[in-house]
């Protein structure tokens, strides 16, 4: 049986945020792999950019809006069998106490309520057809970080709903979480232009390095293949050792 490297030919797949980093990293991955890629993003495609077209379609929807993830389900033809929840927003560099209730509020909206609606809409079809989720936590989840509370607890939350959904798409379908450390993206870039953060971020990190986006479609693609098949519910984190105790 050959599991690796995988191929999702015939698959239908949607990839929210996928015109972030690692959003368009996955995308254009599973696409190369065979599947008929969806991307999902608040930002349109510019006029006559033809980034990712050949490998996937584009749609500009918003996660905080359930009907524009709805028009987009309504132009999809045939089941959703492979959902990859990559959006993410993070504009609080701070603790919970410091946070201000509007900032938080879309924190939630769009890191852990988009999750829910996303996963509602496009992961309704695999209750009959099958299929697989993967959820896009943090470490920030998983560990507390003074300079990402707010987000991390939006992450956290993401990983419960993972175990939640797991039992409920059960047995047709497969529902997984991957929490990463820190990675140099258009979310991350103001703390990578800190070199202050940069040097003490990677000497807590015991395997010596940040990720990248070949870490992150190595693992997400895993987890979506027949090769994860008896994996359900888990929350594969991916720090470097950063979260050991």
């Amino acid at each position: 049986m050959n599991l690796l490297p995988a191929r999702f030919d015939g698959r239908i797949a949607v990839v929210t945020g996928g015109r972030g980093t690692l959003g368009a990293a996955v995308a254009q991955a599973l696409g190369e792999a065979g599947a008929a890629v969806h991307a999902v993003d608040n930002r349109p495609l510019p006029e006559g950019h033809d980034e990712g077209r050949r490998t996937c379609t584009h749609h500009c929807a918003d996660v905080r809006d359930e009907a524009s993830l709805r028009r987009v389900r309504a132009a999809i033809d045939g089941p959703v069998t492979l959902l990859v929840n990559a959006h993410g927003l993070q504009k609080a560099r701070s603790g919970v106490m410091d946070c201000e209730e509007a900032v938080w509020t879309e924190l939630m909206d769009v890191n852990l309520h988009g999750v829910y609606r996303s996963c509602r809409i496009f992961g309704a079809d695999m209750k009959a057809a099958g299929g697989a989720i993967v959820n896009f936590g943090s470490v920030n989840g998983v560990v507390v970080s003074g300079r990402g509370t707010p987000y991390g607890v939006a992450k956290a939350a993401v990983a419960f709903m993972t175990k939640a959904l797991a039992l409920e798409l059960a047995p047709r379908a497969r529902v997984n979480c991957i929490a990463p450390t820190a990675i140099e993206s258009g979310m991350t870039r103001d703390l990578f232009a800190d070199p202050a953060y940069v040097a003490s971020k990677q000497a807590s990190i015991p395997l010596g390095r940040f990720g990248t986006p070949e870490d992150i479609v190595h693992a997400t693609l895993y987890l979506l293949s027949d090769a994860a098949g008896l994996i359900t519910g888990h929350t594969l984190v991916m720090d470097g050792g950063l979260s050991l105790p």
